[in-house]
């Protein structure tokens, strides 16, 4: 009678896996007939749902590999979106093995993309043969090399060391792609390239061009001596930065801006995020001040260096 009742909840159990899993391949099916059209909806949240994760991302494969670059670009998301959500480690490592696959698209957009998605993974998504395959395509130099210097940096793929260094010092390559390499470098705890981004970021005034555009850099690094420089940046209070309120035209200090950077590079940091980036807080001015505590009580800060 237990084995009879044994063997009716296991049919149970597959009868709503199979189930589940042809609503998935209807949901696909359905989006990309949509995409096809020219109609860009919003991605239907089942595929991404973790229970879901394995099987839409095993039924990617043909999308993935469509004529049609408007369709690997969608599968592209799915895969970031599933990949993101799975809770298994061998799902999160096979969509970053998709997503590595993704860069070698011909199309430069979607090669971008797949690049951009994967530094939403873990260090430890990414396995032995994706990293070997991102070393190859280093030295084929493909497309957005930078962005995949700074991929390889955050991986600390140290076997390009010495090519990284020859790079940041090539006088005829390309301005982004000599930074990328001083970063990487930094990345991978260089002390020559660390000093060098030092010393030219302290040549820099803190204002809203060089928060935005360099202060993410330096955070990417996750060196010690860097981070002391946002923080001091941290506890400026000088008024150099735009708000990002448009009916709130007067000047803020740079310091909010750093204070939302930081959090996503320092373990047990007294402040978290939303979805969009922003400090969870009704009131940023008394959030400042957490933070600029916090910091002087916690002298010996950790670094987070398993993410982007």
């Amino acid at each position: 009678m237990n084995n009879s009742k044994t063997y009716i909840g296991l049919l149970l159990f597959i009868t709503c896996l199979s189930g589940h899993a042809q609503d998935v391949k209807k949901t696909l099916s359905a989006y990309f007939s949509e995409v096809r059209s020219g109609k860009y909806q919003s991605i239907p949240k089942n595929l991404f749902q973790p229970e879901n994760a394995k099987t839409t991302l095993s039924l990617l494969t043909p999308y993935l590999k469509d004529t049609a670059a408007v369709v690997r670009a969608k599968a592209y998301a799915i895969v970031q979106l599933a990949g993101g959500t799975a809770r298994q480690d061998n799902l999160r490592e096979d969509a970053v093995a998709k997503l590595v696959e993704g860069i070698k698209d011909h199309d430069s957009g979607n090669a971008g993309q797949a690049l951009g998605y994967l530094t939403g993974f873990r260090k430890e998504d990414f396995t032995t043969v994706t990293k070997d395959t991102l070393l190859a395509l280093f030295k084929r130099k493909t497309l957005h090399y930078d962005e995949l210097i700074r991929l390889i940096g955050f991986l600390e793929l140290k076997q390009v060391q010495s090519d990284l260094r020859a790079l940041s010092q090539e006088g005829t390559a390309a301005k982004k792609d000599r930074w990328s390499a001083l970063l990487a470098l930094a990345r991978m705890d260089d002390a020559y390239a660390i000093e060098s981004v030092m010393t030219r970021v302290k040549r820099l005034p803190v204002n809203d061009a060089v928060v935005y555009e360099i202060f993410p850099d330096l955070v990417y690094t996750r060196q010690r001596a860097v981070f002391d420089l946002l923080i001091d940046a941290l506890n400026n209070n000088a008024k150099n930065c735009e708000s990002a309120n448009a009916e709130y035209d007067a000047k803020i200090p740079c310091a909010y801006r750093v204070m939302e950077m930081l959090a996503m590079a320092v373990a047990n940091y007294p402040l978290t995020r939303d979805a969009s980036g922003d400090i969870n807080t009704k009131d940023y001015k008394a959030a400042l001040e957490t933070v600029r505590e916090w910091f002087k009580r916690n002298k010996e800060y950790t670094i987070v260096k398993n993410n982007y």
